[in-house]
């Protein structure tokens, strides 16, 4: 069975914990990295409802969205509310951990998933947070161990370009090199000239990841020394932020589009701002959970826009704006996507479980 912390370093290769708002809690909220994981329970909060789940059905693991603690805690009270979920989780031995804005940002996170779901293409972001670095590496490998070498570059890094995965570039060339007399070379003798076969393996990867990328290549390389070559981009950036513009395969009446949402989010009703006049819908912006302060930035890249916890005021403007705003509610455009996070831990870990809860935690009602 995997341990906690070989679950997080796969979860935060799915949610890189440095695309968090700085304001945000996220990562590891109770229970130890060396713990063995056999069942996970993912769910979009953490209250007694779901602990009592967890427990019941004996996971050794909760994953939630929304962080159980938002802010440091000073003291521990058993007999607040608080406490006496802490203690209850300490006692059935079960960690939490939580995957809130950065799972929001992140390329293939909740908002993709959403995207996804609707038959959004041509995806972009909605509200830019942080452009990180791109750099073209080229690594130097024999040709014997190249596909297995571009195998770990592409497992630990996408390699997108647009729409394409897996993108790399490979050349076959002859080596040299003199090994010296304190060396352990893995092909050649030392004091001699040795030429080899080799294959430069060309990718791009984001800078922040470089470091990173090369201790796993050096695990499975051959060479005592690896040899590559790192080349800053310096016009060529990757974009992170909240929210996603996508177009429909083809336009849709308001009406139509709403009925739609409906389906994709299994609501029985949404809530919609008035539209000066009917649009015909064809580019989408959403924005999970709470996104009304992004309704000015999508009036100026969508048709309409869909997100959750819409007040009066925002209303007005987006009428004034005019942008159709569509608010499924912060509960089911959250909930809707929990599962990419159980994928991505069966993916990696099949001897592990992965429990969806079924806490309905909404909790406004029609009666």
């Amino acid at each position: 069975m995997p341990i906690l912390k070989e679950i997080i370093i796969t979860l935060e290769k799915l949610a890189p914990i440095e695309l968090a708002e700085s304001w945000d809690a996220v990562g590891l909220m109770l229970g130890s990295g060396q713990q063995e994981i056999s069942k996970v329970l993912c769910a979009l909060d953490l209250n007694e409802e779901v602990v009592e789940e967890a427990i019941q059905i004996q996971a050794d693991c909760i994953i939630t969205h929304h962080p159980f603690f938002f802010k440091p805690l000073k003291s521990v009270d058993l007999d607040s509310k608080t406490g006496k979920i802490i203690a209850k989780l300490i006692k059935a031995n079960i960690a939490v951990y939580a995957m809130h804005t950065n799972y929001d940002i992140a390329e293939g996170g909740l908002n993709d998933y959403l995207c996804a779901g609707l038959g959004l293409k041509e995806v972009e972001v909605l509200q830019m947070t942080k452009q990180e670095k791109l750099c073209k590496c080229q690594v130097y490998v024999p040709i014997t161990h190249a596909e297995r070498v571009r195998e770990v570059i592409v497992n630990y890094n996408q390699c997108k370009i647009g729409d394409y995965l897996g993108c790399t570039f490979m050349a076959n060339g002859e080596g040299t090199f003199i090994p010296l007399e304190e060396a352990h070379p893995y092909i050649g003798t030392s004091g001699s000239l040795e030429k080899v076969q080799e294959c430069v393996i060309s990718f791009m990867v984001e800078a922040s990841e470089v470091s990173n990328l090369m201790e796993h290549i050096q695990e499975i390389h051959p060479y005592e020394e690896v040899a590559f070559d790192v080349f800053e981009l310096k016009h060529i950036t990757k974009e992170y932020g909240i929210g996603r513009v996508g177009v429909l395969p083809q336009t849709l009446s308001l009406e139509a589009f709403i009925t739609n949402i409906k389906q994709f989010f299994n609501l029985s009703y949404v809530r919609v701002t008035k539209v000066k006049e009917e649009p015909v819908i064809k580019r989408v912006a959403i924005c999970s959970g709470s996104g009304s302060e992004y309704i000015s930035v999508a009036a100026r890249k969508a048709d309409v826009y869909i997100t959750g916890d819409l007040k009066f005021h925002e209303a007005q403007m987006a009428y004034h704006l005019g942008i159709p705003v569509i608010d499924v509610g912060h509960y089911a455009s959250e909930n809707n996507a929990l599962k990419p996070i159980g994928d991505c831990i069966m993916k990696q870990f099949p001897e592990c479980e992965v429990v969806y809860s079924k806490v309905d935690g909404e909790m406004l009602f029609i009666r």
